[in-house]
């Protein structure tokens, strides 16, 4: 097991956030379905960390609704289900970088996902791999920025200067994605939250 897992747990469950490990993803996928149950609503954000335990289709397979825009649909159609999403039995994300002080940071190009991880859905699972951890809230964001937000423009097509730089120039192009930096420091008051760490690189 990796040891800054276990350490990034342990800050974590001090800041509040109900937090276990596991050794890998598909431990940590029976759990999550064991606890999420039949006939919920579930809320998923656009994260590659998610989808590479295939929640989605099991926890439909299971009966429960799944909520999460797709290609091709109008903006009043996404914002509707934004809204939906963020009023959920259970929200899916994942940060993009995990403090050793265990502060999460959220980067995004609209602010639904950084909305509903902050309040809103009845819980809030969010998973990460040990790639997402950093020491210290300026590496989280250096990560965020040139590392996430790159590997993202280029799986969405995105011609942003990051992509040909290889690094985030701060741009203002009409396409940017890193317009909005969530960061929970502490668990807020009236949200739950589980925060499951897989010992295994997930994605971005």
């Amino acid at each position: 097991m990796n040891e800054n897992l276990l350490l990034t747990a342990k800050a974590l469950n001090e800041n509040g956030f109900e937090t276990e490990v596991f050794e890998n993803s598909k431990t940590a996928a029976e759990n999550i379905i064991k606890n999420v149950g039949l006939k919920k609503t579930l809320g998923f954000g656009g994260s590659m960390s998610v989808d590479a335990l295939n929640l989605k289709e099991k926890l439909s397979a299971a009966g429960n609704e799944i909520i999460k825009p797709g290609p091709g649909i109008s903006k009043d159609e996404k914002i509707k289900l934004w809204l939906k999403a963020q009023n959920a039995d259970f929200y899916f994300a994942s940060p993009q970088a995990i403090t050793s002080k265990g502060e999460m940071i959220f980067l995004d190009a609209n602010g639904n996902r950084g909305a509903a991880v902050i309040y809103g859905p009845k819980k809030i699972i969010l998973i990460a791999g040990y790639n997402k951890l950093v020491e210290t809230l300026d590496d989280g964001l250096w990560r965020a920025r040139n590392i996430a937000a790159i590997k993202n423009n280029i799986r969405l097509k995105k011609d942003n200067p990051c992509v040909p730089a290889g690094k985030c120039q701060d741009c203002s192009s009409e396409n940017r994605i890193c317009n909005v930096t969530t960061i929970l420091s502490k668990k807020p008051w009236m949200s739950n939250y589980k925060v499951v760490l897989v010992n295994e690189e997930l994605g971005y």
